[in-house]
């Protein structure tokens, strides 16, 4: 999967420039939920073959990965972590994020703050401002082009000369702005193309609908839900400090697990609904091809990875250094991977399929 070395570092040295903001979760609020650990052998996986990729990943062979964590039937039945990352070290896992951004507006939605993913996003923004490049086109682009990325307008993170490329946002005095004034140079809808400007626009849009912060939002209806204790977002440094929903979330590797095991559950958490059935659906199913190793969802790639001679179908959650999020219900599987490998196309790509497939996937024995 490209990551376009270039802009996406650039974009990662925006994010650690950022400072940080903490949230921690109420009392007992998803706190009975307790990970249960299982040995490869109860859980009918080839160890061989996972303490290979553990000593690979020590060897350098495999490098730049910080964790790994594979969930089977909701236990944890492998976790390793490297390079003095522990299970308590909260990590970067750039746009992994995306994917958290995208249960927020799916909850946002349930919950009534936004009427419906086909809400135009200009709406949100009209009385604040003074919208250019203004067309028809513009003015029908709606949520749920947001979340598939494929609103037309001239933004493409893994394009370095294209105007919307996030690598501009240090430049600008306003983020939102300079996504809502670029220009349009295609119908929406048909194409996808990277743009995490749009992606910020969700946040924004959950902002302002719910009147309180991100992180606060977050934490009231997803994470203190589902038991996590500590989770960090990126605020940028501009006037008017904001939480940056383009990616750069900061969560443990069993936090992201929390989250990986949500969306295997369907969207329901110890017999409560956290996010829709159907949204998880929506969002985890092919919404737009693309030139990549996989189609898209609502932030999620959807893909068919190598099992046993034939290919089953996942979806993931993937960010810049080797970070994913990995979802593969007919195995009734998790994959965590965390990595500081950030701006290498190849850790997060080639390297990470390699992984997936060759080692954690092979070991399951049916």
């Amino acid at each position: 999967m490209k990551t376009h070395i270039t802009s996406d570092i650039i974009l990662f040295l925006i994010l650690v420039a950022f400072s940080s903001c903490r949230g921690q979760a109420t009392e007992n609020e998803g706190h009975s939920f307790e990970w249960e650990f299982e040995s490869p052998e109860a859980s009918n996986v080839n160890k061989i073959l996972l303490n290979e990729l553990a000593q690979n990943i020590q060897d350098s062979i495999l490098y730049g990965v910080d964790g790994v964590i594979m969930v089977r039937d909701s236990k944890i039945v492998f976790e390793e972590y490297f390079n003095g990352f522990t299970a308590d070290s909260l990590h970067n896992v750039a746009s992994v994020g995306k994917s958290i951004t995208s249960a927020l507006v799916g909850i946002a939605i349930e919950k009534g703050f936004i009427q419906s993913k086909h809400e135009p996003v200009l709406s949100f923004f009209k009385e604040d401002y003074d919208i250019q490049n203004l067309n028809s086109e513009k003015e029908g682009i709606q949520i749920h082009h947001l979340l598939t990325m494929t609103a037309g307008w001239d933004c493409d993170d893994w394009d370095e000369g294209s105007i919307g490329n996030t690598m501009h946002f240090p430049d600008v005095p306003d983020d939102f702005a300079f996504t809502l004034n670029l220009p349009m140079i295609k119908p929406n809808g048909q194409n996808f193309s990277y743009c995490s400007g749009g992606a910020n626009l969700l946040g924004e849009i959950i902002r302002r609908k719910s009147q309180i912060s991100l992180q606060d939002f977050g934490d009231e209806y997803l994470f203190n839900k589902i038991g996590v204790l500590e989770n960090e977002w990126f605020v940028t440094p501009i006037s008017t400090p904001y939480e940056f929903s383009g990616g750069g979330n900061i969560l443990k590797p069993r936090d992201l697990a929390r989250f990986g095991l949500l969306y295997l559950n369907n969207g329901v958490w110890q017999g409560e609904q956290i996010i829709s059935k159907d949204w998880i659906s929506e969002s985890t199913s092919k919404q737009i091809a693309t030139t990549e190793d996989g189609d898209y969802g609502y932030f999620w790639w959807i893909k068919d990875y190598n099992y046993q001679d034939k290919t089953v179908r996942g979806f993931e959650a993937s960010g810049n250094g080797g970070n994913k999020i990995v979802v593969i219900p007919n195995l009734n599987v998790v994959i965590i991977l965390t990595g500081s490998a950030y701006g290498s196309e190849y850790v997060e790509g080639e390297q990470a399929k390699k992984i997936i497939e060759e080692f954690v996937l092979a070991s399951i024995r049916e």
